[in-house]
């Protein structure tokens, strides 16, 4: 049901600074995706180290690209930060499911992670890089 993902070229966007984050997102979330995969305690022990870093990172991201996006002057800035707002939103409820850590349920967090992410790559990031990389 759930399989790992790795980066491909294609996923890129060709703004070498946002690529090399997405990369980094992935390698994150494939972090979550290898604990779920070890023994419980293994995992029990390393879920919020995970989450921590996972959250911290996407959070991180989403305000360079955002600022990216202001400093470029793209005209779909508000439109783009509300898709990212409405993610946050949703990764910090699943994120608060886990408070008793259930393997699954890290699974189901990484399916809907790399889910969204590879989907608003392929479209709206790569969107704004086309807008961005025309002038």
């Amino acid at each position: 049901m759930f399989e790992k993902i790795e980066w491909k070229e294609s996923y890129n966007i060709d703004v070498p600074t946002i690529d090399s984050q997405h990369q980094q997102l992935v390698l994150i979330a494939n972090q979550l995706y290898d604990l779920a995969h070890e023994d419980t305690e293994s995992y029990k022990r390393g879920i919020d180290a995970a989450l921590k870093k996972l959250v911290d990172y996407t959070d991180y991201h989403l305000k360079f690209e955002e600022d990216f996006l202001r400093a470029k002057g793209y005209p779909q800035i508000e439109f783009h930060k509300m898709q990212h707002d409405q993610f946050i939103s949703q990764i910090n409820g699943q994120v608060k499911k886990l408070t008793d850590p259930h393997q699954q349920d890290g699974l189901v967090l990484y399916d809907y992670l790399l889910k969204w992410l590879l989907n608003h790559i392929a479209k709206s990031d790569k969107a704004w890089s086309l807008h961005v990389l025309s002038k």
